[in-house]
């Protein structure tokens, strides 16, 4: 049983970071190059609001996955990943609503939204090599 579980956390780890890579150093250059502002602002907002939901579910099922096995140490590490997932969806993503004062500078919002997401890289692998160690 732990051993299945811990099968299935690295996959899920392997899913989480291949929507990773794909967000951050895929999707998002490529539609600021090959498409005007709008499009690709529109674009970015909508593969967030949708993925980065997904990917902090499926984090969370890493983290899961991995406390059953036994890796409690990988466990929270993956767990932290799966809320940071859900931060960039619900903070950081390009809003709609008006901001409080000033105006807010969207394509930083989206940079900053895309850095982080390819800061949970790292985190990931550390939980991945927490739960292969079994800590």
């Amino acid at each position: 049983m732990q051993q299945t579980a811990q099968f299935l956390a690295i996959a899920l780890a392997g899913v989480s970071l291949g929507w990773i890579m794909l967000f951050s150093f895929v999707l998002s250059p490529v539609a600021y190059k090959a498409l005007d502002g709008g499009r690709a602002e529109r674009l970015v907002k909508q593969v967030m609001n949708s993925g980065h939901g997904v990917l902090g579910l499926i984090a969370l099922l890493f983290a899961l996955a991995a406390l059953i096995s036994g890796a409690v140490a990988g466990a929270s590490v993956a767990a932290i990943a799966g809320v940071c997932a859900f931060m960039c969806k619900f903070a950081l993503a390009p809003r709609n609503d008006k901001p409080i004062r000033g105006h807010r500078v969207l394509k930083t919002a989206r940079i900053v939204a895309s850095a982080i997401t390819a800061l949970l890289m790292p985190v990931l692998i550390a939980a991945i090599i927490l739960t292969v160690i079994g800590i």
